[in-house]
């Protein structure tokens, strides 16, 4: 199964989560791209949304990614299957935080969202199982 961690970011703090999210999936990618996690998912993403103080204004635009479904490859034109979680992260955090304390809190928000996902996810994906192998990957610092 294929992960992706990504953000979804104002300006004033992209770059510094862009950055974090960048070594978290260097980090992981090894671990867990050669793991399957369920019968048919293709791909796991993971989006750091932080665009706005208002918490509202972060939340649409977690519910837009918290979710399940699937895509068609632009290159290879194959059905993606995939899952999708959102993990909010207020701006004012981002700012207020250390480079190294921000990582660590992220990672923290990330694990908090796998083990409690906002909305239900598909059967056959092995979410208990991911959240176990990114949890142990990131505490053997």
């Amino acid at each position: 199964m294929q992960l992706r961690i990504t953000s979804i970011t104002s300006s004033e703090v992209g770059a510094v989560i862009s950055g974090i999210t960048t070594v978290l999936e260097d980090r992981l990618c090894p671990i867990i791209e050669p793991n399957q996690y369920g019968t048919g998912i293709d791909l796991f993403v993971a989006f750091f949304v932080s665009v706005d103080s208002d918490p509202m204004e972060n939340e649409r635009y977690c519910i837009a990614n918290n979710r399940s479904g699937r895509f068609k490859h632009i290159l290879t034109g194959e059905t993606v299957r995939f899952v999708g979680i959102a993990v909010p992260v207020a701006p004012e955090i981002v700012l207020k935080h250390a480079p190294g304390k921000l990582s660590s809190h992220l990672q923290e928000l990330f694990l908090e969202e796998l083990a409690s996902p906002a909305y239900v996810m598909p059967k056959r994906f092995e979410r208990e199982r991911l959240w176990h192998d990114i949890s142990t990957a990131l505490k053997g610092n």
